[in-house]
């Protein structure tokens, strides 16, 4: 009987240790079929592929995310991460297959070459982020097609040729920049269709032509093309837009009095442009500008606050210098409630220093936030320097009324520090517009 337990004992134990055995052989088959099917869509790695084997080899280091891309494993494969370290999102598996939804590069890596067109058969693409590399060449216009779009980010890389206006089909897109490369040609008219795009920058390009009509962008909150070759008036913009710098172009004109009508507007930059006439005073009541930057332009008259209407103003800073702006100081820019800067050096303003101004650097100035910052360098200012700055301190204020043609300016009072006061030859000249 016990002779005949033990048999049956050894037979069981040596069937549990079999069936355990083909069970593992099982799990270790059925892990590895896992580890080798892919998961991304064929197209999307094909596409990958392409992008990556355009760029010069040299210039992918091992240790950068395209480094990692190593195409004997799939991208969107969890599993797969120490080869697909970074640089690709994937969209959830739909029925087992995963999309390409992003590509984000590290800025500073160094790739270098074009972008080839194959991006576009990323078709689910909605971010694509390269900015600060080498990519150069130009932008394909197949982008067009990847209507998902929400986020194109080409900038600092050196990028030639034409903005693609394909890029106008981009419905979904909230964010474009090819800001910092070397783009020629027309900003296209096709950007206006655009209504989801909240920020636009087009800056530090070579950029020519006229500013198209940006007004259809509903949603704009950030135009900046800065630094380009632009030439023409001021286009015409969506009541959405908090922020427009266009510094260093060729614009031309003047202030159209329709700014007034852009009520969320906080920033206005136009320094070093060709645009002339008079300065409004409607840009200093508008509801949420705080920053004005007019300088280097051709200016010849500015117009007052109306201090008696009772109207408040958000300014902070105002830049009105190197134009040409004749007459004296207006004394109501000292009323307005915010402003910490004011900056009219290098035009052709005459007569006193207003005390007001005086004051406001001073802080003694009832109702209104002190001037941290005061320069009128560089005018045909005359007569006395007002008392209440005699007593300022370059720890509270930084002010400068040096090339004037005031009575007495000693060098130790730190705003005459740095230059001297106009020749009486100078002075004793008619200031009138060159030319």
């Amino acid at each position: 009987m016990d002779t005949a337990r033990r048999r049956w004992g050894g037979r069981y134990h040596r069937a549990m240790r079999n069936a355990l055995f083909v069970v593992m052989v099982l799990v270790v088959m059925d892990r590895s079929a896992m580890d080798v099917e892919a998961v991304t869509h064929p197209g999307d790695i094909e596409a990958l592929k392409e992008v990556k084997q355009a760029l010069n080899a040299s210039s992918i280091m091992v240790s950068t995310c395209m480094g990692s891309w190593d195409f004997a494993y799939d991208p969107c494969d969890s599993r797969a991460s120490p080869h697909f370290t970074c640089g690709v999102d994937c969209s959830a598996p739909v029925l087992g297959v995963s999309r390409i939804t992003g590509i984000r590069l590290e800025r500073g890596a160094g790739y270098m070459g074009p972008l080839s067109p194959a991006i576009a058969n990323l078709t689910a693409l909605q971010r694509l982020i390269v900015s600060g590399n080498a990519f150069q060449g130009h932008i394909p216009p197949t982008l067009g097609n990847l209507t998902d779009m929400f986020q194109l980010d080409l900038s600092m890389n050196n990028f030639t040729g034409p903005l693609p206006p394909s890029l106008g089909l981009l419905s979904h897109l909230g964010y474009l920049s090819v800001a910092y490369n070397s783009l020629q040609g027309p900003i296209p008219e096709s950007l206006n269709q655009l209504h989801n795009l909240t920020h636009l920058y087009l800056n530090e390009n070579h950029l020519t032509g006229d500013i198209p009509s940006l007004a259809a962008m509903s949603s704009l909150s950030v135009f900046d093309a800065s630094g380009n070759n632009l030439t023409g008036t001021l286009p015409t913009f969506s009541p959405s837009i908090s922020l427009v710098a266009l510094r260093k172009n060729e614009l031309i004109g003047h202030l159209p009095a329709s700014l007034k009508n852009l009520t969320l507007l906080q920033v206005l930059d136009l320094r070093e442009n060709h645009l002339n006439g008079t300065i409004g005073s409607f840009l200093y009541t508008m509801p949420n500008l705080q920053q004005l930057n007019l300088s280097h332009n051709h200016f010849t008259a500015v117009e007052a606050f109306d201090i008696a209407s009772g109207a408040t103003s958000e300014l902070l800073s105002m830049d009105l210098s190197f134009n040409k702006i004749l007459g004296q100081l207006p004394e109501s820019l000292a009323g307005i409630q915010k402003l910490t800067v004011l900056a009219l050096r290098s035009n052709l303003f005459t007569g006193p220093i207003p005390y007001l101004y005086a004051l406001k650097a001073a802080d003694s100035l009832s109702g209104t936030l002190q001037l941290g910052q005061l320069y009128l360098d560089d005018n045909y200012l005359s007569g006395g320097i007002p008392s209440p700055l005699l007593n300022l301190s370059a720890d509270a204020v930084s002010a400068n009324l040096v090339r004037n043609c005031l009575e007495t300016c000693p060098p130790s009072l730190f705003f005459c520090q740095g230059g001297t006061q106009k020749t009486p030859e100078e002075c004793n000249v008619p200031v009138v517009l060159p030319g």
